[in-house]
């Protein structure tokens, strides 16, 4: 097998253990929901008042899967829509507190697992880390780039 190959394989590793760990740690928080709703959870936490096309843009989903997320969500009484002041065609969506409190228990777990992920790691490996997935993910997004 070749290296590329390799590397493939182990960022698709990597990114089901991480799915696998994430969601163990979800379950008891989010019963009945998925990790894209933890997703969207935390996403709005840091950006409240964004509005579904801007999540779908941002998770790189259709507004369609966010629209049907956005109504579990708000089934769970997790979030809520208000008008934009700005655009009444457009709705805002905001957490409720009751989604802020597991947005923030989500979160802590997020960070509990990134530490086990990243133990042993100096500072300066996990600095090349990001940058080297950061240029990974460019790539990959990138139209202009040429597969080796």
């Amino acid at each position: 097998m070749d290296k590329q190959q390799d590397i493939l394989d182990q960022l698709q590793q990597l990114t089901a253990e991480l799915r696998s760990q994430f969601f163990q740690q979800l379950a008891p928080e989010l019963p009945g929901l998925s990790a894209m709703h933890s997703r969207l959870l935390l996403l709005l936490a840091a950006k409240p008042g964004s509005s579904a096309q801007q999540l779908a843009q941002l998770l790189r989903r259709d507004k369609a899967q966010i629209t049907r997320l956005v109504n579990d969500l708000e089934q769970a009484a997790l979030l809520q829509r208000q008008p934009d002041p700005t655009d009444g065609r457009r709705q805002q969506l905001l957490l409720s507190a009751d989604g802020a409190t597991v947005a923030a228990e989500l979160k802590a777990k997020k960070r509990l697992i990134a530490g086990k992920m990243l133990h042993g790691l100096s500072a300066q490996q996990q600095q090349h880390t990001a940058a080297v997935l950061a240029q990974m993910y460019q790539n990959l997004i990138s139209l202009n780039t040429p597969p080796a």
